[in-house]
C-alpha cells in the first residue's frame, strides 16, 4: 500500500470489538477513535483535535450535514459504515472535492432475513402470542395468523436485499411481483417473479416489502395516495429507510385498519425519536417533527405492528463484513485507488 498525500489522520466512530481491526489496518498513531457519535466527539473536543483529520468513518446515524462537516478543514474522504448516504450532505462534498464510499454488499442475506423474520412474526401473530403466554393465558383464541403460501408479495426493489428477500419469499412458496427502475430480466426469469409497475403492485398484493435507497425520488413511495389503491388488511414490511412511508398515512391506514399490519425496522426521524430530551429542544422539535414522533410511539404499541429500532444490519458475520469492507475502501483510497464511490 502506498499512502497518497491526502492522508494525515482518520477518526473513526468506533465500537471496543472494532478497534483490533482498525489497528491491524491503520497506523495506530494516525487515528483517532470514538465511542460516540461523530456530533458527540466535536462537542467534547476541541477543534484542534480534528485540524488534521483528512478521512472519518461514521455509522448511519451519524449527522454528516455542512455544519458539522465544515469542521474538518482538510477532510478529503468519508467512509459510512453502511450501504445508504443519505445522511451524508453530497452537495457539500462535492463542492469541497471530498470523496464519498459506503458498504454496498454487507448485508443482502442479512436484512433481507430481518425483512422476512418481521413478516413471520407478523401473519403469525407471534407478539400477541408471546405476551399472552406472559400473562399465564395459553388460549389461542383470537390469535388466528393466516399462510403465506399462495399469497402475492410487491417486492419493490430487487437490488442485492430484494433479490434475496424475493429468493425466501419463493421458498415459502408465494407469487412474487416486483418494481424496480433497472429491471433484471436474467433475475426475473431465474427467480420465476414478474417485473410490474407499482400501481399494479399496490392494488393486486397481499404483503408489500420495501428493499430500495432514499432518494428524492422515493421520498414517501408510500404515501397516502398509494394506500387508498391497496388491498384492504395489506401488510407493509420496511427495512430500508423511513423515508419511504408517509407515517403519518401510515398511522391513519392502520388505525383503520385499511393496513392489517406492518414490519418497521427504520421509521421517519428516527434519529430524532431515539433522544428523548430532544423534545425538549424547542429549536429541533417543530409540529411536523413532534407530531411524526407521536404517531411512531403510538405505532410501536400496537399489536398489529412489529418495531424493531433499525436491527436489520446488526449480526456478527455483517458487521464484521462492514467494518472488513469499510477500511478496504479507506486502504485502497489512499492508494489512489478508490472503490464503492458514491459521490
Amino acid at each position: 500500500m502506498t499512502m497518497n498525500n491526502t492522508f494525515k489522520s482518520a477518526f473513526f466512530e468506533v465500537k471496543d470489538w472494532e478497534k483490533d481491526y482498525i489497528y491491524k489496518a491503520l497506523p495506530k498513531e494516525d487515528v483517532i477513535l470514538f465511542g460516540e457519535t461523530l456530533e458527540e466527539a466535536l462537542r467534547l473536543n476541541t477543534s484542534e483535535v480534528f485540524a488534521n483529520v483528512t478521512i472519518i468513518s461514521t455509522f448511519i446515524d451519524s449527522d454528516c450535514s455542512k455544519k458539522t462537516l465544515e469542521k474538518f478543514p482538510q477532510l478529503k474522504f468519508i467512509a459510512t459504515r453502511s450501504t445508504g448516504y443519505d445522511h451524508i450532505d453530497l452537495e457539500y462534498c462535492k463542492l469541497k472535492g471530498i470523496k464519498v464510499s459506503n458498504v454496498p454488499n454487507y448485508g443482502q442475506n442479512t436484512v433481507a432475513e430481518h425483512a422476512m423474520a418481521l413478516l413471520l412474526t407478523l401473519v403469525k401473530r407471534i407478539p400477541e402470542s408471546t405476551e399472552r403466554i406472559r400473562k399465564g393465558n395459553f388460549s389461542a383464541e383470537g390469535l388466528t395468523g393466516y399462510d403465506l403460501k399462495d399469497k402475492i408479495i410487491g417486492v419493490i426493489g430487487t437490488g442485492n436485499i430484494g433479490k434475496n428477500f424475493i429468493s425466501m419469499a419463493k421458498g415459502f412458496n408465494m407469487n412474487v411481483i416486483a418494481f424496480d427502475i433497472n429491471r433484471r430480466v436474467e433475475l426475473e426469469e431465474e427467480l420465476g417473479f414478474t417485473y410490474t409497475d407499482l400501481d399494479y403492485i399496490f392494488a393486486k398484493s397481499d404483503i408489500i416489502s420495501l428493499h430500495i435507497p432514499y432518494l428524492k425520488t422515493t421520498h414517501h413511495i408510500i404515501d397516502q395516495k398509494a394506500i387508498d389503491k391497496m388491498k384492504k388488511g395489506v401488510v407493509i414490511i420496511n427495512t430500508s429507510r423511513g423515508g419511504l412511508i408517509d407515517t403519518d398515512a401510515l398511522y391513519i391506514g392502520l388505525t383503520s385498519k385499511k393496513i392489517g399490519a406492518a414490519g418497521l425496522d427504520v421509521v421517519e426521524e428516527e434519529n430524532f425519536i431515539k433522544e428523548e430530551l430532544q423534545f425538549l429542544k424547542e429549536e429541533e422539535c417543530d409540529s411536523d417533527t413532534l407530531k411524526i414522533a407521536l404517531e411512531n410511539q403510538m405505532m410501536s404499541n400496537m399489536s398489529n405492528v412489529a418495531m424493531t429500532p433499525h436491527n436489520a444490519f446488526n449480526t456478527k458475520e455483517a458487521l464484521v463484513r462492514i467494518i472488513k469492507i469499510t477500511l478496504e475502501n479507506i486502504l485502497e483510497y489512499v492508494d489512489n485507488n478508490p472503490v464503492n464511490i458514491v459521490s
